[in-house]
């Protein structure tokens, strides 16, 4: 109770933190530890009110229970990442402003990147593993974006969210 009065309405009004809760909950991140969530908003909306980056720096705060939904018992995280023209391709189509984060990419263009994703991603679901893809962390939120509709169990992690003890 004392960090939500710390936070609402002084800091971040509450339609604002239900909006980056929702974000979360359609990116399929837990919201039990709504104590840490709160707490780590209090921290980023000091320097902030974007809820794109808001959202990122909540993230990177539960990057250990992250972790732990898509590892295995030995603490590894079988993933793919991105080629780095593919990511100079995604990080040229993205734009971040006050309106929003919008990937304007041709529709072919983002049809193709999904389904090569899905390529990529089979072999991990075929091992039963979750399909996890690693992205850096100025890119997840677009990636995300692009790929929600055609793959919306692909798990997109960014660096800033592996932990020490994964492998």
């Amino acid at each position: 109770p004392a960090v939500v009065d710390e936070l609402i309405p002084g800091v971040m009004k509450l339609a604002e933190v239900q909006q980056i809760l929702q974000t979360l909950l359609r990116e399929q991140v837990s919201i039990r530890p709504l104590g840490l969530i709160i707490e780590a908003l209090g921290e980023g909306a000091l320097r902030t009110k974007d809820p794109i980056l808001l959202v990122e720096h909540v993230r990177s705060r539960l990057a250990r229970t992250l972790c732990a939904q898509v590892r295995d018992a030995e603490n590894r995280l079988r993933l793919v990442t991105l080629d780095p023209v593919l990511e100079d391709q995604i990080r040229a189509a993205t734009e971040h402003s006050e309106q929003g984060l919008f990937v304007r990419m041709p529709p072919q263009a983002a049809e193709e990147i999904c389904r090569h994703l899905a390529e990529q991603v089979e072999p991990l679901v075929q091992a039963g593993y979750p399909p996890v893809l690693l992205v850096e962390p100025q890119l997840r939120p677009a990636v995300r974006r692009l790929t929600a509709a055609a793959l919306p169990n692909l798990v997109v992690l960014s660096y800033n969210e592996i932990t020490r003890d994964t492998t």
